[in-house]
């Protein structure tokens, strides 16, 4: 089980957002036009029923034809519930909504989002079963179902044989009911007989036996593939009947809940069915699906609330792909991971192995119930069935201990695994198949198993992880199962990247289900100078005592793309590549904007570089509702220790890249400065150091900052400008407690250009988009429209922006804003005075330098050029002792990462696999940037 959930919000979005450098993971697919979305549990009663006029109903009015509707209607909140369970979720506040077709989704979730009063807004996502499996065998024959005596499954009944009392939720593609080993063990609703009268009031017509949710009906029957026929053998087949198997929870009963469509109108409801299968009786859950993609917010709430609010055990399958991958719904916290293994207890050939598996069990040719008829038998492989062999154990163990809670009983099971490492077919996957082999028998009678783990964890300053930064490391661990005493705790890293300075821990005493922390001796880490751009680091700590040894693993990004400032009154995430808040409309990178610790102030923002009513560079939406990608980071934010300048001073350097064919390219230092003196804790500054990169002069350039501010609630947001000041100001028409804008703080001629989101008033039109021609326009005509939003306020943005001085090759110009915030216009406007002052004073004899030469007119060997696809660099010398990071960029502008070299001579690529056409190979160092062309052809 993973217990490893970052209390910050910069790793969650970091985990979340940023690939590993080793692998990209695949996201399953979604539900057309259907999202989830979370409301704060801040909101207002009145919002929370989704009722009267609020910003968050108009949003819903404007984007959908029909209502909100609560996700889990029947499921009452932690306070109706009277719980006092910590850590409880409340799924009363969940929605889905069906958006228009015209609708993207990220347009959508912004809208959403910008209300203020919504936490999270997701697809819903659609899995598949892991495993179809083989025709089954004829009839069974003795000692078909091998796994009983693997797992120590004969001498464990001799301790428990389970509890009817004790109901296992398959929910898969539906169970052959007719069966002649499963019918008998079937957890009938007898108070909903088959009437077509809800009898039990819960919400379901005759769910007698189980129910349907995928096709919104009341037959759970198997559809024709049976893969939840041989899951649901394995588990609770009955037992000593004189018929066919015995599923490993004996006396316990299975309730069938089917998520996996028969007919074309149905979907995928396996997150809806965990709730069905908790809110009715199971205190056992098997999950035989999932798919290798990225977290989502939602999904966890749901296993959350049926592990904590319910106390369910849940138990998922973890893959059956030959890859380290992060499999869900079993990498989530809170549900026990199963892994595959073949009768020697080695790896399956074809099983995913990790460090989120908690242990294994057979997955090779697993004999168990069919789904022909009612009389079949056969086998299947995958880890589809090791994991009902797992929950049938918890069922035994639920009905063995009932005084342990689900996490114990998870937690029971994973410790009391045998050993699988000794052998040689493992030795490739030390501590990435879980603890070991399910062994039920020890899972019943260890005495005084123990079981220590990291509950939670976060850091000193997340802005230390660039190169040469160093952290402490702060958890809070929990002990389970038996009292403990004297546990060391060691952390390691594997990376070359990280170094832990401080590693070691004792632990003390510790009771049942006590907690401590390390509050007072922190983890110190530090980073290394040359970790590259967004490094996944993994972490191990290992627990000692005697003669007990457990792991751990976590993960971090070192050297991420973004730094948030920490100083002053003014949080503010600023992205390596121009953006700020959020890396655009994808929010996948980025914490925001947030002013004395309040709730985010900002959907988009950006820097935008104006060329001409054709050539405009950002990152920010473009006309299909899209984020640009035209600025690409050399090197990423990094703060600087002991800054002369500032207390947080980061600095990076950026490009734009669909420019450069153009012959108009600038390359830009990015300096972001915060100061926490008491004069200046309201404002954040930006500049940037502007260098012409190309052959020609750029004449008549702008540069200049979008926001689309979401102050309080979106909707109701005037925007204004302020000439005196050159100050662009957003507010909220009612609600006046809080002030942003941004300000030009250089002396070039200022420009502002006023935006409506949501219509069209002659002006520039963002509902339709944002197009290059507009962005131009509103950069490049001064000071223009100085208002929108009306009298009642809408959803509103600007553009404010700078003049850049005529540039000749290798020429630089500085252009400067301030992030401003206050708490009236009177507070808002004195802060924007402080900040010109500030920006002025410390530049004065300050030396303002351009950023590195560009090194391509060093010597570079590239053979064969032109190339059919095999292509072998030769670097010059000023890089072979560097570290380098090599990207391709094709004919479009699009960056293809090559990876990361260190002291390399040469460096050999196999760009077969592209189409012909001319490339860039773009080596990226402290020596500066490196671009040679690249034809291939076929």
């Amino acid at each position: 089980m993973k217990y490893f959930y970052r209390l910050l919000a910069l790793v969650i979005v970091l985990c979340w957002g940023i690939l590993s450098p080793v692998r990209a993971q695949n996201a399953p697919k979604t539900e057309p036009n259907t999202l989830v979305f979370k409301l704060k549990a801040s909101a207002p009663a009145a919002m929370i029923r989704m009722a009267g006029t609020s910003a968050l109903q108009q949003v819903v009015q404007r984007v959908a034809k029909g209502k909100a509707e609560r996700k889990f209607p029947s499921v009452l909140s932690p306070a109706q519930a009277r719980t006092t369970k910590k850590n409880a979720v409340d799924l009363s506040l969940i929605y889905q909504l069906r958006y228009n077709a015209n609708q993207s989704f990220l347009e959508v979730k912004k809208q959403l989002l910008a209300t203020g009063m919504v936490e999270y807004v997701e697809p819903l996502y659609v899995h598949e079963p892991l495993h179809q499996p083989n025709d089954p065998k004829a009839d069974s024959t003795s000692g078909s179902q091998t796994y009983l005596k693997l797992v120590n499954a004969y001498n464990a009944w001799g301790v428990s044989k389970g509890d009817s009392n004790v109901v296992i939720g398959i929910l898969d593609t539906g169970v052959r009911l007719t069966h002649e080993d499963l019918k008998n063990n079937l957890k009938y609703n007898y108070a909903d007989p088959i009437d077509g009268i809800d009898n039990d009031g819960d919400g379901y017509v005759d769910n007698f036996h189980g129910w349907d949710l995928a096709d919104n009906d009341n037959n759970p029957t198997a559809d024709t593939n049976g893969h939840g026929t041989i899951v649901t053998g394995i588990a609770a087949a009955q037992a000593n009947n004189s018929v066919g198997i015995a599923g490993i929870g004996y006396n316990s009963k299975f309730l069938p809940v089917k998520v996996f469509p028969s007919t074309p109108f149905g979907s995928f409801r396996g997150y809806e069915a965990i709730v069905y299968a908790a809110e009715h009786g199971c205190k056992v859950i098997n999950l035989s699906w999932g798919g290798a993609s990225f977290p989502s917010a939602f999904e966890q709430d749901v296993i959350n609330y049926a592990a904590i609010n319910r106390d369910v055990v849940i138990v998922s399958s973890a893959g059956n792909t030959n890859g380290d991958l992060d499999f869900y719904p079993a990498s989530y916290q809170n549900v026990l991971s199963v892994g595959a293994l073949d009768k020697n207890g080695v790896k399956g050939a074809s099983h995913t192995y990790s460090y989120n598996i908690d242990l294994g069990a057979l997955g090779v040719d697993v004999y168990s119930t069919g789904n022909a008829n009612d009389a079949r038998y056969g086998t299947g492989t995958g880890s589809s069935y090791a994991t009902p062999m797992v929950a049938g154990a918890a069922a035994l163990l639920r009905s063995h201990f009932p005084s342990l809670n689900a996490l114990q009983i998870i937690e029971r099971l994973r410790v009391t695994a045998d050993d699988i490492y000794h052998l040689p077919g493992n030795a490739s996957f030390i501590d990435k198949l879980g603890k070991g082999k399910l062994n039920v028998y020890r899972a019943l009678t260890e005495e005084n198993p123990i079981s220590v783990r990291l509950s939670s964890w976060g850091m000193t300053s997340d802005s230390e992880l660039g190169p040469g930064g160093e952290i402490q490391l702060y958890g809070s661990f929990q002990n389970f199962l038996s009292p403990s005493n004297g546990i060391n705790v060691t952390l390691t890293s594997s990376s070359k990247y990280v170094q832990v300075l401080r590693g070691t821990l004792n632990l003390g005493s510790m009771a049942t289900l006590a907690q401590t922390n390390n509050q007072t001796a922190p983890f110190r880490l530090k980073i290394a100078d040359d970790a590259p751009s967004n490094t996944q680091v993994t972490l191990r700590l290992g627990f000692s005592s005697g003669s007990y040894t457990d792991y751990q693993y976590i993960k971090l990004i070192v050297n991420p793309s973004f730094l948030t400032t920490d100083v002053n009154n003014l949080r503010m995430s600023v992205m390596s590549a121009g953006n700020i808040g959020y890396d655009g409309l994808a929010f996948s990178q980025g914490e925001g904007v947030t002013y004395r610790g309040g709730d985010q102030l900002i959907a988009e923002g950006g820097l935008l570089i104006g060329y001409s009513s054709t050539l405009v560079s950002d990152n920010v939406r473009n006309e299909n509702s899209l984020t640009d990608n035209d600025f690409y980071a050399v090197t990423n934010l990094q703060r600087k220790g002991n800054s002369p300048y500032a207390a947080f001073h980061g600095s990076n350097i950026f490009e734009d890249s669909l420019t450069a064919s153009k012959n108009k390219s600038l390359r830009i230092q990015q300096n972001v400065f915060a100061w926490n003196t008491p004069s200046d804790k309201d404002y954040v500054v930006l500049e940037y150091i502007l260098t012409n990169r190309t052959t020609e002069t750029i004449k008549d350039a702008y540069a200049g900052m979008f926001a689309d501010w979401d102050i309080i609630s979106a909707g109701k947001n005037v925007t204004e400008w302020d000439d005196q000041l050159r100050l662009g100001i957003t507010r909220h028409t009612s609600d006046t407690s809080i002030w942003a804008g941004i300000q030009v703080l250089t002396a070039g001629a200022p420009g502002f250009f006023a935006l409506d989101n949501v219509m069209d008033d002659g002006n520039i039109n963002t509902t339709d988009g944002f197009s290059t021609e507009e962005k131009y326009r509103a950069l490049s005509g001064g000071v223009q429209r100085q208002r929108a939003g009306g009298i009642d306020g809408k959803d509103v943005s600007f553009i404010i922006s700078s003049s850049i001085s005529s540039l000749a090759p290798s020429q630089t110009d500085t252009v400067a804003f301030a992030i401003v915030a206050g708490g009236s216009r009177a507070e808002i406007k004195k802060n924007a005075a402080a900040a010109l002052q500030k920006y002025r004073q410390f530049q004065v004899g300050r030396t303002v330098t351009s950023v590195p030469a560009d090194i391509s007119k060093r010597s570079i060997s590239l053979h064969p050029n032109p190339s059919q696809g095999k292509v072998t660099v030769t670097l010059p010398t000023a890089l072979q002792q560097a570290s380098v990071t090599v990207q391709l960029v094709d004919h479009k502008g699009n960056i293809l990462p090559q990876g990361n070299y260190q002291r390399q001579e040469k460096i050999d690529f196999d760009f077969s696999h592209l189409p012909a056409g001319m490339y860039h190979l773009r080596f990226i160092s402290n020596e500066g940037v490196l671009t040679q062309k690249v034809l291939l052809t076929k």
